[in-house]
């Protein structure tokens, strides 16, 4: 991450592994996306058994709550 090496502040980036060495540089602070974190639950709530409610549901329906704020966020801006 030779781009990088000088830079020191916030970065969002997906969960490409090679950044995992860069978030613990000093200085540098790693911002989750909340689109890919939100993937992961719909993956998981598609393999969970039918007719079956558990924590995916419940994750999946607080970052819709998230999302529910920041469109209502944006629109008063």
């Amino acid at each position: 991450m030779r781009l990088l090496e000088s830079y020191r502040g916030y970065f969002m980036v997906d969960d490409y592994a090679d950044y995992n060495a860069l978030a613990l540089q000093p200085g540098m602070e790693r911002l989750a996306c909340m689109a890919h974190a939100r993937r992961k639950f719909v993956n998981a709530q598609k393999v969970q058994l039918k007719g079956k409610n558990g924590r995916v549901d419940i994750a999946l329906t607080m970052i819709n709550k998230l999302y529910d704020i920041e469109r209502e966020v944006k629109d008063h801006r």
